[in-house]
């Protein structure tokens, strides 16, 4: 008797002597030479070129294939119709270059050696084989009775538990169940998801309230700057009626608290954008040092007139002067929310930026010596709508999102932002960025 796979141990030698005729075996001149390396005991083949197109073998199947089959199948073994397994080997030519396969089909089942073994093939194996079905099945009637009586109470609570999730009722316990390892071990697991799936819904409900809250209170703030402004239209109309000039004087007023309201309503839209999951960077190559120096240059202009002290060092240590990939308008966006952010608090005191360039890392620290953030909420800056305990930025106009925008768009170049306060008081924002 051969053993099952005594076919299958033959497919390393054939394919070693398949690789080395390389693509002259496309030829179908050469299928005698094929012929003699694969046997004709147990073997069949089909030889297809590149296209997918049958040339010629000893398999009745002279179909040709499809490409993308071809590829997906090289080196690997296929199961086919007629309890046929098949191998394709793949044809190399001489510049190691795909040129088509060579289909192998052999069988893994036990054969005899001769003529005299086949009775005891036909007899002894179905015997053999089916003997263990008659204990399996007798196992089986026995097992399943016995496993039906011992899970159907844990499965039908598993149940019931499930019908409270449906409905968002997490407020119920499982009796414990002991005699099964793997049940007990099924429920402590349904228990852990109940626990964290609850918890999931408390911070779920908590951030939709915050949220609530927060839009709320944006929407108040807007409602406040309109306010404003209609009360002063109204005034100048009746100042016109009256034939009094008010319009320089009401007109600054107009004008701030329309740009207030322009940035509230900005911020909220920058923030519903990037939290889009289809949003994209829009990154580009571009040079850091123009890039960098001229926000240097903006905001050393914007302090003069806020009397505001600016400084601005930009060092490079990069071995290769070359333009980095990102997108320069967020970058830009990020700078200039850290900046405003700076100069709202500084109060006629003084602002730096300071850049190091290396190979993989760009540096960037906004510091100021204004009146620093919250002790121990450093982190929270970067909160959605978060605004302090004074609420200040909220009173000027500003809703608490612009740290929040910036830490999105740093995150989304896979890059870190950390705030802290400074030894000698006032704050830093510190990002780092990869260059590429």
């Amino acid at each position: 008797m051969r053993e099952a796979s005594f076919y299958e141990q033959m497919i390393p030698k054939i394919e070693s002597k398949i690789r080395l005729e390389k693509d002259s075996i496309l030829e179908v001149s050469q299928k005698n030479k094929l012929d003699m390396i694969i046997p004709s005991e147990g073997f069949k083949y089909k030889v297809i070129d590149i296209t997918g197109t049958y040339k010629y073998g000893s398999h009745e199947d002279q179909l040709d294939i499809d490409v993308k089959q071809l590829y997906e199948r090289l080196n690997i073994v296929d199961y086919s119709e007629k309890n046929y397994f098949v191998k394709y080997i793949p044809i190399i030519d001489a510049n190691e270059n795909l040129q088509g396969v060579v289909m192998l089909y052999y069988q893994l089942k036990v054969t005899p050696i001769e003529s005299s073994d086949t009775l005891l093939l036909k007899v002894g194996i179905p015997l053999i084989l089916l003997t263990p079905f008659f204990y399996i099945i007798l196992f089986t009637i026995i097992f399943v009775r016995r496993l039906s009586r011992e899970i159907k109470l844990p499965l039908e609570q598993l149940m019931i538990a499930t019908s409270f999730v449906r409905k968002k009722d997490l407020n119920f316990n499982i009796n414990k169940y002991e005699k099964i390892r793997e049940i007990q071990l099924l429920i402590e697991a349904f228990e852990n998801m109940q626990s964290e799936l609850s918890d999931s819904l408390q911070r779920e409900w908590k951030l939709q309230k915050e949220r609530k809250e927060a839009v709320a209170a944006l929407a108040h703030d807007l409602r406040t700057p309109l306010t404003i402004i209609q009360g002063h239209v109204e005034g100048l109309e009746e100042a016109k009626k009256k034939g009094i000039d008010r319009f320089d004087r009401y007109l600054i007023v107009i004008k701030s608290n329309i740009q207030r309201a322009v940035k509230l309503v900005y911020d909220l839209n920058q923030t519903t954008l990037l939290e889009n999951d289809f949003f994209q960077l829009d990154k580009k190559e571009f040079d850091p040092i123009y890039f960098l120096q001229g926000k240097m240059e903006e905001y050393e202009h914007w302090c003069m007139k806020e009397q505001v002290v600016f400084t601005g060092n930009l060092k490079d240590e990069r071995s290769k002067k070359i333009d980095i990939f990102a997108d320069s308008n967020r970058i830009s966006q990020v700078l200039d929310n850290l900046f405003t952010n700076s100069l709202r608090f500084v109060q006629k005191g003084e602002i730096s930026l300071n850049v190091l360039m290396t190979d993989d890392w760009l540096y960037i620290k906004m510091v100021d010596n204004g009146q620093g953030f919250e002790k121990g909420k450093e982190a929270k800056v970067f909160e959605s709508f978060y605004q302090g305990i004074t609420g200040e930025s909220r009173r000027n106009g500003h809703a608490g999102l612009g740290l929040y925008i910036a830490k999105t768009i740093i995150d989304k170049h896979d890059g870190t932002i950390q705030a802290f306060n400074n030894e000698d008081g006032g704050a830093t924002v510190s990002i780092k960025l990869p260059l590429y």
